[in-house]
């Protein structure tokens, strides 16, 4: 089994996440996972192109059509590192609660915006007008999805100290402005 399969594979059973037969659903729903994790945890498993139902993966349908077992078992030998867990941990719980249609329009978005260079409006445009079967109020939906799977614990942090600063700021120019009133 390739190094990337196995690694998909650890993912996914992190997550949680159970393949229970080889369906069509199970197919899209490994083609989207295997792209949000990749993109999640800035490790390339597989080329993707966008195709009729968003970013796809011909390697990937080749590996699961020969790993079926394993894929449905969650056979693996990969263990993941430190930070991938942590990684994976962190956006366990969201990933885990998106629908099959949730999980393509996340997909889609990242892949418009990451591989076509599309802003975020753009990338909304852009999806309702390749896939007018999505609601834009889901679109708008899932780009708030996106916004909290990228959003790491630096990340947060870093807006939070930034937040707070911008208080303290606010704080001294109310002090200094109520002084010159005593």
């Amino acid at each position: 089994m390739k190094e990337q399969t196995k690694k998909l594979i650890a993912y996914l059973k992190l997550l949680g996440i159970e393949i229970k037969n080889d369906s069509f659903e199970s197919r899209i729903k490994v083609q989207k996972l295997a792209y949000i994790i990749q993109n999640i945890l800035g490790k390339k498993l597989y080329n993707f192109n966008f195709y009729i139902r968003g970013p796809y993966s011909r390697e990937l349908t080749n590996d699961y059509f020969s790993y079926i077992n394993d894929f449905i078992n969650r056979k693996t030998d990969y263990e993941p590192k430190k930070d991938e867990k942590e990684r994976l941990e962190e956006v366990k719980q969201l990933i885990c609660s998106m629908s099959i249609s949730q999980l393509e329009i996340v997909a889609d978005l990242i892949f418009l915006r990451n591989e076509m260079g599309l802003n975020e409006d753009e990338a909304e445009e852009k999806l309702h007008e390749l896939r007018p079967q999505f609601k834009i109020e889901d679109i708008w939906r899932a780009t708030n999805m996106i916004k909290e799977l990228f959003l790491t614990k630096e990340l947060r942090d870093k807006i939070m100290k930034s937040l707070k600063k911008e208080i303290e700021e606010w704080d001294n120019a109310s002090n200094e402005c109520l002084e010159r009133f005593m």
